[in-house]
């Protein structure tokens, strides 16, 4: 069997999918919106069940990887704060080693805060950060290749 380290990777807001980018199909890949709803249930229950964030979870061969980070935003006049969640996904082989994933994870995070304003992320149609699926290449970069794929790209 052909070891791949990631899957794919992706962005949501408040549980909606903002950007993706599939590396290579899962035989039995989830459907879009099941995805999200799925990151998002289980998100809520680390938070309900154990005042935590959602890390990974494992599922048969593959690992979902999750970071996020909450998004306050000023509502006037009642000068209140709203919260928004925006968390990046992604989906590993389940014996890729975490903790390198998650650095990237947290790059490309940290790129996309940098890019888009919380204005932006908020109220812009999904296909207003399609740009942004090129950094995922750049920063996870041999995360992303089959194990033949690295071997040629060495040559």
């Amino acid at each position: 069997m052909i070891k791949i380290a990631i899957y794919e990777t992706g962005i949501l807001v408040d549980g909606n999918i903002l950007i993706e980018k599939k590396y290579y199909d899962a035989s039995n890949a989830l459907d879009n919106q099941l995805r999200a709803g799925l990151l998002a249930a289980v998100d809520g229950f680390a938070h309900d069940a154990f005042n935590s964030t959602l890390e990974s979870f494992t599922l048969s061969s593959y690992t979902l990887v999750a970071i996020s980070k909450i998004l306050e935003i000023p509502v006037i006049p009642e000068e209140s704060v709203k919260s928004h969640t925006l968390m990046i996904f992604t989906i590993i082989e389940k014996d890729t080693n975490e903790r390198a994933v998650k650095v990237c994870m947290q790059k490309a995070l940290d790129q996309f805060l940098n890019r888009y304003s919380v204005n932006d992320i908020l109220t812009k149609d999904s296909k207003y950060f399609m740009k942004f699926t090129g950094r995922f290449d750049k920063i996870f970069k041999d995360l992303i290749l089959k194990s033949e794929d690295r071997f040629s790209s060495m040559f």
